[in-house]
């Protein structure tokens, strides 16, 4: 991710500052006085019915959970969670890091070609083809193969994934990338990350869980938290949240019905994208850190209802993008984990892992068509215009649910966004939809069994990260510091 205009109010939501933060403006007038509840609406559609809707993108901004979802999905109170913890990292696609779930033995490699029947089988996952390539410059083919740079840079941006992309074909990762593209075909194993390796074997994960837009971090970001980019295209802040009229976004939305949330890191919070509520009195007493205070909050079972958690990609390597070691991530979420594994906020949470957008990675498998969300064309920092739209999905990015009711060893099939883990934090805390897009969202649920949760009993994972001193010496980096200071 790169940071554009990164100013000091990064620096100083990050803890790097003793400037006194001056706020931007209030929550838009919200009265803590009274909350917002979703109406009594009888639920008499099944699932096939709506989900059918859904894909026609037959729902709008404002349409509250149980209008969208079939009566078989539990919405609201019917949900066992109390806490939701939403952890994005940075752009890795789903084939460089879970591209050898099948070769290293974790799953079956269906067939997921056109009449395949790899998508009625949860104990297969969708994995590069044999002899799946792109052409480098010279139109030779270039293999998926081990990740031998550890550290590097991809392009990512609008025009790049686009062109990547290639209307379908996912067959221009290499040449966006050149000099040397061929980078992009790489891939992680469980040499590099078993305990990811683990939980997906162990948990639930999403083969067709895509990122929200086909561009870069912020866009994708600001789907998660509110449904929409509002027409941002590239990395760049929510203008559109102001004093007079402030951006609708979930962290709003929460505190409308009453409920609490938190922005954990250890670099600069996602929530400053929205540059007025960012640095409202609301928002900056909930503006956390990793190292510390989340995990002093699982121990304490102080969980908020939703949290959200994102590494340190400014002043540390722990995002995950491919400038860091994968690691360095993989080992501080590893360490999140299982203190949540141990504490008794363990049988009511749900985790959903996930990452903001394949950061220029390969992945074989074409975004998917999505519903606008509200007909604001691509646009960017000074005035900049892009060609398309928000029409379609970004590519494949990995996702895994961990949590007492996820299901186990469960591959899913269904399509997801960043907007379906909004429509889940929705679907349980009753909360309207921000756009059309999470409004045709489908939640994950089919990940999840509530009636008979597989993992009351956390379960034991010996799989451990371990970071090659040589490779953090050859990146010149570190890694991140955990637990509190004595």
């Amino acid at each position: 991710m790169v940071l554009l205009g990164a100013s000091s109010a990064f620096a100083l939501a990050a803890g790097c500052s003793d400037e006194p933060i001056t706020p931007l403006g209030g929550a838009g007038g919200m009265s803590s006085s009274s909350t917002v509840k979703p109406p009594d609406t009888p639920r008499t559609e099944t699932e096939a019915t709506l989900a059918a809707k859904r894909k026609a993108c037959g729902f709008q901004k404002g349409a509250w959970p149980a209008e969208t979802l079939g009566l078989e999905l539990p919405v609201y109170d019917d949900i066992p969670i109390d806490h939701i913890i939403v952890i994005m990292q940075e752009n890795r696609s789903f084939d460089h890091y879970f591209g050898r779930l099948a070769a290293q033995g974790y799953y079956s490699a269906g067939d997921f070609t056109e009449g395949g029947d790899g998508l009625a089988h949860p104990d297969q996952v969708d994995v590069p083809p044999p002899g799946w390539s792109n052409p480098d410059a010279m139109g030779n083919p270039v293999l998926p193969h081990p990740d031998d740079l550890h550290c590097f840079q991809s392009n990512h941006g609008w025009n790049d994934l686009h062109d990547a992309w290639n209307g379908g074909l996912n067959d221009h990762f290499v040449t966006n990338n050149d000099p040397d593209g061929q980078r992009v075909m790489s891939y992680q194993d469980d040499s590099v990350i078993p305990f990811y390796y683990a939980l997906a074997d162990t948990f639930a994960i999403g083969d067709r869980y895509f990122a929200s837009a086909m561009t870069s971090t912020w866009p994708n970001r600001f789907f998660l938290m509110a449904g929409t980019s509002f027409g941002i295209a590239d990395n760049s802040f929510a203008l559109n949240d102001t004093v007079d009229s402030p951006a609708p976004q979930v962290f709003l939305s929460l505190l409308a019905a009453g409920r609490t949330w938190a922005d954990y890191t250890d670099g600069p919070h996602q929530v400053l994208f929205f540059p007025n509520f960012g640095f409202s009195p609301e928002s900056i007493s909930r503006l956390k850190n990793v190292q510390c205070d989340l995990l002093s909050d699982i121990e304490n079972d102080a969980l908020p209802d939703v949290a959200f958690v994102m590494g340190n990609q400014v002043s540390g390597y722990s995002d995950e993008t491919p400038e860091s070691l994968p690691g360095i991530g993989a080992s501080v979420v590893e360490t999140i984990l299982r203190k949540l594994f141990a504490s008794p906020a363990w049988k009511s949470t749900a985790v959903f892992i996930t990452y903001d957008e394949n950061g220029g990675l390969a992945d074989h498998v074409p975004p998917e068509p999505a519903c606008e969300p509200d007909g604001i064309a691509p646009h960017g920092e000074g005035g900049k215009t892009f060609d398309g739209k928000f029409d379609r999905t970004g590519f494949r990015v990995p996702f895994l649910v961990v949590s007492p009711y996820a299901r186990a060893h469960h591959v899913s099939h269904t399509v997801f966004d960043h907007t379906s883990i909004l429509r889940f934090i929705q679907a349980r805390f009753g909360l309207p939809a921000l756009s059309a897009r999470d409004a045709n969202a489908t939640p994950p649920y089919d990940m999840f069994d509530f009636t008979a949760p597989p993992h009351l009993a956390p379960p034991e994972i010996s799989a451990t990260t371990k970071v090659p001193e040589d490779q953090l010496a050859q990146c010149k980096q570190e890694l991140a510091p955990i637990g509190c200071a004595p």
